[in-house]
Protein backbone atom coordinates (compact mmCIF):
# COMPACT_ATOMS: atom_id res chain seq x y z
CA UNK A 1 0.00 0.00 0.00
CA UNK A 2 1.52 3.03 -0.92
CA UNK A 3 1.15 5.90 1.72
CA UNK A 4 1.80 10.03 1.26
CA UNK A 5 2.85 11.44 4.77
CA UNK A 6 2.03 15.15 4.68
CA UNK A 7 3.33 17.65 7.76
CA UNK A 8 5.15 20.35 8.36
CA UNK A 9 6.34 18.86 11.52
CA UNK A 10 9.20 16.45 10.45
CA UNK A 11 9.69 14.92 13.73
CA UNK A 12 6.21 13.39 12.92
CA UNK A 13 6.78 12.43 9.65
CA UNK A 14 9.88 10.84 10.30
CA UNK A 15 8.85 8.49 13.24
CA UNK A 16 5.97 7.38 11.46
CA UNK A 17 7.29 6.60 8.17
CA UNK A 18 9.67 4.25 9.73
CA UNK A 19 6.68 2.50 11.99
CA UNK A 20 4.27 2.39 8.49
CA UNK A 21 7.58 1.21 6.54
CA UNK A 22 8.52 -1.92 9.30
CA UNK A 23 4.66 -2.80 8.46
CA UNK A 24 5.44 -3.31 4.75
CA UNK A 25 4.10 0.30 3.75
CA UNK A 26 5.13 2.48 0.92
CA UNK A 27 5.92 5.85 1.78
CA UNK A 28 6.88 9.29 0.78
CA UNK A 29 6.89 12.27 2.87
CA UNK A 30 5.99 16.25 2.03
CA UNK A 31 6.05 19.07 4.37
CA UNK A 32 3.33 21.34 2.84
CA UNK A 33 0.40 21.02 0.57
CA UNK A 34 1.60 22.07 -2.35
CA UNK A 35 4.29 19.80 -2.56
CA UNK A 36 1.86 17.02 -1.65
CA UNK A 37 -0.89 17.82 -3.86
CA UNK A 38 1.88 17.86 -6.70
CA UNK A 39 2.82 14.43 -5.67
CA UNK A 40 -0.60 13.32 -5.79
CA UNK A 41 -1.42 14.75 -9.31
CA UNK A 42 1.98 12.71 -10.23
CA UNK A 43 1.46 9.56 -9.20
CA UNK A 44 -0.97 7.57 -6.97
CA UNK A 45 -1.33 7.28 -3.45
CA UNK A 46 -3.92 4.68 -1.68
CA UNK A 47 -3.57 7.05 1.25
CA UNK A 48 -2.80 10.33 2.25
CA UNK A 49 -2.72 11.00 5.80
CA UNK A 50 -2.61 15.71 5.95
CA UNK A 51 -2.12 17.44 8.79
CA UNK A 52 -4.85 20.34 8.52
CA UNK A 53 -2.43 23.29 9.29
CA UNK A 54 0.29 23.59 7.68
CA UNK A 55 2.16 26.92 5.73
CA UNK A 56 0.86 28.04 2.65
CA UNK A 57 -1.82 25.26 1.20
CA UNK A 58 -3.72 24.05 4.08
CA UNK A 59 -4.75 20.13 4.01
CA UNK A 60 -8.08 20.88 3.85
CA UNK A 61 -7.60 22.92 1.20
CA UNK A 62 -5.25 19.56 -0.65
CA UNK A 63 -8.20 17.66 0.44
CA UNK A 64 -10.93 19.89 -1.73
CA UNK A 65 -8.05 19.39 -4.82
CA UNK A 66 -7.92 15.78 -4.33
CA UNK A 67 -11.90 15.61 -4.81
CA UNK A 68 -12.00 17.75 -7.20
CA UNK A 69 -9.37 16.05 -9.34
CA UNK A 70 -11.34 13.20 -8.85
CA UNK A 71 -8.74 11.35 -7.57
CA UNK A 72 -9.31 7.75 -5.89
CA UNK A 73 -7.20 8.49 -2.96
CA UNK A 74 -8.48 8.02 0.89
CA UNK A 75 -7.58 11.48 2.63
CA UNK A 76 -7.04 11.00 6.39
CA UNK A 77 -6.94 14.66 7.64
CA UNK A 78 -5.10 15.74 11.69
CA UNK A 79 -5.65 18.03 13.53
CA UNK A 80 -4.96 19.35 17.10
CA UNK A 81 -7.69 21.48 17.60
CA UNK A 82 -11.13 20.58 16.45
CA UNK A 83 -15.19 21.02 16.60
CA UNK A 84 -17.76 18.57 16.19
CA UNK A 85 -18.85 20.86 13.43
CA UNK A 86 -15.53 21.16 11.71
CA UNK A 87 -15.10 17.58 11.97
CA UNK A 88 -18.65 16.78 10.15
CA UNK A 89 -17.84 19.06 7.75
CA UNK A 90 -14.60 18.06 6.86
CA UNK A 91 -16.05 14.36 6.68
CA UNK A 92 -18.56 15.77 4.32
CA UNK A 93 -16.09 17.22 2.16
CA UNK A 94 -14.74 13.39 1.09
CA UNK A 95 -11.68 13.06 4.25
CA UNK A 96 -12.33 9.09 5.20
CA UNK A 97 -11.25 9.88 8.51
CA UNK A 98 -10.56 12.94 11.05
CA UNK A 99 -8.28 11.88 13.97
CA UNK A 100 -7.53 14.58 16.67
CA UNK A 101 -4.25 14.77 18.02
CA UNK A 102 -2.41 13.37 19.64
CA UNK A 103 -3.79 9.78 19.40
CA UNK A 104 -2.18 6.87 19.66
CA UNK A 105 -0.09 5.99 17.08
CA UNK A 106 -1.48 2.76 16.39
CA UNK A 107 -4.64 3.86 16.03
CA UNK A 108 -3.47 6.15 13.28
CA UNK A 109 -1.71 3.16 11.60
CA UNK A 110 -5.03 0.56 11.37
CA UNK A 111 -7.13 3.96 10.67
CA UNK A 112 -4.70 3.91 7.39
CA UNK A 113 -4.67 -0.21 7.10
CA UNK A 114 -8.72 0.39 6.83
CA UNK A 115 -8.85 3.06 4.48
CA UNK A 116 -6.62 1.80 2.23
CA UNK A 117 -8.29 -1.52 1.97
CA UNK A 118 -11.38 0.36 1.18
CA UNK A 119 -9.74 2.17 -1.77
CA UNK A 120 -11.14 1.11 -4.92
Amino acid sequence: MKVLLVDDEVDFTAGLCKVLSRRGFDVEVASDGLSALARVVQGYFDVVVLDVKMPGMNGLHVLSEIKRLSLPTRVILLTGHSSLTEEENTLKSGAFAYLLKPYPILKLVEMIEVAGARNP
